[in-house]
């Protein structure tokens, strides 16, 4: 499965296949208290996976949810010397890690299952390119790259 992760301003991002079909959309919707949720939708509009920022800074932590219940948590642990990020959760630990963050590999335990890699579109803005095995792909991994997205580029 191949999808381009296009970011569209203001937390929002378009997800579309190698034909150019629009299979997730991801928005952001501040709340009065506590930090904006950001939430994953299929080309219908259902939302699948909702994600909270816990932690800022030069090593930002995520909260991904599934039906209100806790998921998976996202972690920066490096966003220079050799970048990676990981997830974990009840279905495992998966990571993006490379030695840029321009190229990342993502794997699952020790399995390789894919790639992020980050190329410039024509404005300059940040356009990911995500392949993931198709056997290996679940809805929730569209996120790693908003998570990606959201520590490398603030």
């Amino acid at each position: 499965m191949e999808l381009m992760v296009i970011p569209k301003g203001s937390g929002k991002y378009a997800m579309t296949d190698e034909k150019d079909r629009k299979i997730y959309t991801v928005n952001k919707k501040r709340k009065l208290i506590g930090n904006p949720i950001t939430t994953l939708h299929d080309a219908s509009g259902y939302v699948l996976y909702s994600m909270v920022r816990t932690a800022s800074g030069k090593k930002p932590s995520f909260d991904i949810t599934f039906n209100e219940a806790h998921f998976l948590d996202a972690l920066c642990k490096s966003l220079y010397v050799d970048p990676t990020i990981t997830f974990t959760g009840p279905g495992g630990e998966y990571m993006l890690r490379g030695k840029n963050w321009n190229d990342l590999t993502l794997t699952k335990g020790d399995e390789v299952i894919g790639s992020l890699k980050t190329e410039k579109q024509a404005n300059g803005d940040p356009l990911y390119r995500l392949i993931v095995e198709d056997k290996k792909f679940d809805d929730f991994i569209p996120l790693f790259a908003v998570v990606a997205d959201k520590c490398f580029n603030g």
